[in-house]
């Protein structure tokens, strides 16, 4: 069976019926493959009331699959920290879609946090360039006592974020910055790790990379979170060949680690790269930068 059509059909075997949206978050499918998956397999799938169920064909279909893969349905980890962090995330300023903003799920910051931990970067000294996610804060929700690094253009979420770590007494350091200008000296080659779930759009997404190839340290390492629609491939390669092109090397690969509260035209989902320097890494975009950043095609201002 299609892997397509699998997470699309497993989706549909937890409760209740999910809406369009819902369905696209549950399966890491963009809402395209969705369709097309409805439009081909009728037999398997049902649609009422705007909500979509499996029918007995559809569930004997996943339940051989299943059988095929050896796979049980998927569950999630009950996370200790999940309900506190979950309380905290609530009450953070909304996303900005023309930063590209789409917030991942606290789950996936608290996974974020924990495997940041786990690789012993946080340690090598960690900065996030962007964090709408919140990950400098989910960060002590896993006991991490390290100081973290924070760069954002946005305002409001450097003050939430710088807010609630003086109240905690956090090592949480806010750095206001507008990447289309170059990074600021002090930060230069200052860090061990760099994270990054920059924008979508190829001209944020290049501009994103060069400044944490600014940030890192000679033997620096880099997690970037980057997905896209099964039906359009050849955008992921796009960011494949920038990152290539930057003269970085792969370390590992986390398929669909990230889960998103809205970005259905992804699935919802993408997945987790790290990369290393080489002697050939370079940043791909030097200076200031002017023009568009962003899916919608026009810069910040």
């Amino acid at each position: 069976m299609n892997e397509g059509i699998f997470r699309a059909l497993r989706a549909l075997a937890a409760a209740p019926p999910p809406e369009e949206r819902e369905w696209a978050r549950r399966s890491g499918e963009a809402v395209s493959v969705l369709r097309e998956t409805l439009r081909r397999h009728p037999r398997f799938i049902l649609e009422e009331h705007r909500s979509f169920r499996l029918t007995r064909d559809g569930e004997l279909a996943l339940g051989l699959e299943m059988c095929a893969r050896g796979k049980a349905l998927p569950s999630s980890p009950d996370d200790p920290a999940l309900p506190a962090f979950e309380a905290l995330v609530e009450n953070r300023p909304d996303a900005r879609r023309e930063l590209d903003q789409i917030h991942a799920t606290a789950d996936t910051s608290l996974r974020r946090a924990r495997l940041l931990v786990e690789r012993g970067d946080v340690q090598r000294g960690l900065c996030l360039l962007g964090d709408d996610d919140l990950v400098s804060l989910a960060l002590p929700c896993v006991g991490v006592e390290h100081r973290t690094t924070l760069v954002d253009v946005d305002a409001r979420l450097l003050s939430f974020v710088t807010d609630h770590a003086a109240a905690r007494e956090l090592d949480v350091r806010g750095v206001q910055h507008d990447l289309r200008e170059p990074m600021p000296r002090k930060l230069t080659g200052r860090f061990g790790c760099v994270f990054t779930d920059p924008p979508y759009a190829i001209e944020g997404f290049r501009l994103f990379i060069s400044r944490a190839i600014e940030l890192m340290k000679p033997d620096g390492r880099l997690w970037v979170a980057f997905g896209q629609s099964r039906r359009a491939a050849e955008r992921g390669l796009e960011k494949q060949r920038a990152l290539l092109e930057a003269g970085l090397v792969l370390l590992d690969m986390l398929p669909d680690f990230n889960a998103y509260e809205a970005g259905e035209s992804i699935g919802a989902r993408s997945d987790l790269y790290l990369f290393g320097r080489t002697p050939k890494t370079r940043p791909l975009v030097t200076g200031r930068v002017e023009g568009p950043l962003y899916s919608s095609r026009k810069p910040n201002t």
